[in-house]
């Protein structure tokens, strides 16, 4: 099963179609069950996303599964002052009640590429793995430029990406080659772009004008494959098509954000749905845009934007 949960939901009210707000804890039990029924094993975690890690601790507690969840954690961004993350580490492996956890990402890119001390930074999470206390370690990113400086500087093994139908910056040839050739795993995240590619265009703010002609083809796409807008856009990453043949091998895991557990059934129905649609490279290519307004949330300028 590649898909695996994104908690941030558990501990903020994220997204720009999120209408609900922070999860419930008692939904977020019902969450885990079902992912857990559907072969999802693994949890994308985060000590900047609220207090979600201390609810899932608690409720591995509360209501044990029969298989714990693979946790992949990340490293809150630092300033130029701090140089040590063991206390940040230690309070994440507190807070999920885990002795120790599948991965440990660095959750801004730019601590290792700008940070005065990124040698002892990234030296400091391999003695996590040396130690055992992490099977693998890696960054979160927001562009291919910074995939390809930290691959080349570090040894890495997972890599946390963007990747929707808009963003396929993650899925060109040469990025997959060089993931092929460094042994790093890819983790696809923003694949619904915070929910904007299933909001209806009438109910988006004024913000996103200029790019209603490609909501607007995305939208059209659908209708013509007679399939929903959440099928289409799991599409990018369940299609197995002729231009992307390494994707399967390189993307791992494909993360998910959902607020109930009918969400999550609906999300898991989709993906399935959306490996067998009549789609076309060139369908799929057409719908690629590299505006950063469009495809990068932190640059949104909206009422509702959780960066």
């Amino acid at each position: 099963m590649k898909l695996a949960l994104g908690t941030v939901q558990f501990g903020l009210d994220y997204g720009i179609s999120n209408t609900q707000g922070q999860v419930d804890k008692n939904q977020v039990a019902d969450i885990l069950k079902l992912a857990m029924s559907l072969g999802i094993d693994t949890l994308d975690c985060a000590g900047a996303y609220g207090n979600s890690e201390q609810i899932l601790g608690s409720l591995s507690k509360e209501r044990p599964l029969k298989q714990p969840f693979n946790i992949v954690s990340k490293i809150p961004a630092l300033t130029d002052k701090q140089c040590s993350i063991s206390e940040l580490f230690e309070l994440s492996l507190k807070s999920l009640q885990r002795d120790k956890i599948e991965a440990l990402l660095f959750h801004h890119a730019d601590n290792l590429l700008y940070h005065p001390k990124k040698e002892k930074l990234f030296q400091q999470v391999q003695a996590l793995k040396t130690h055992k206390m992490v099977n693998r370690i890696g960054v979160s990113v927001y562009s291919p430029e910074q995939l390809k400086s930290i691959a080349l500087m570090y040894p890495i093994d997972l890599v946390q990406v963007p990747v929707n139908i808009f963003d396929q910056r993650f899925i060109s040839t040469e990025v997959l080659e060089l993931c092929q050739h460094k042994s790093i795993k890819l983790h696809v995240r923003s694949l619904f772009l915070q929910g904007l590619l299933l909001t209806e265009a009438d109910e988006l703010p004024n913000y996103f004008l200029p790019y209603r002609d490609k909501l607007n083809a995305f939208s059209e796409l659908a209708q013509y494959l007679n399939c929903s807008k959440l099928t289409l856009a799991l599409a990018i990453v369940a299609q197995e098509l002729p231009d992307y043949t390494m994707k399967s091998d390189i993307i791992e895991k494909v993360i998910v954000g959902v607020c109930t557990a009918k969400q999550l059934n609906e999300v898991a129905t989709a993906y399935q749905q959306a490996k067998e649609l009549p789609l076309s490279v060139q369908e799929l290519a057409n719908l690629a845009d590299n505006r950063l307004g469009l495809i990068n949330p932190s640059l949104w300028n909206t009422e509702t934007n959780q960066g």
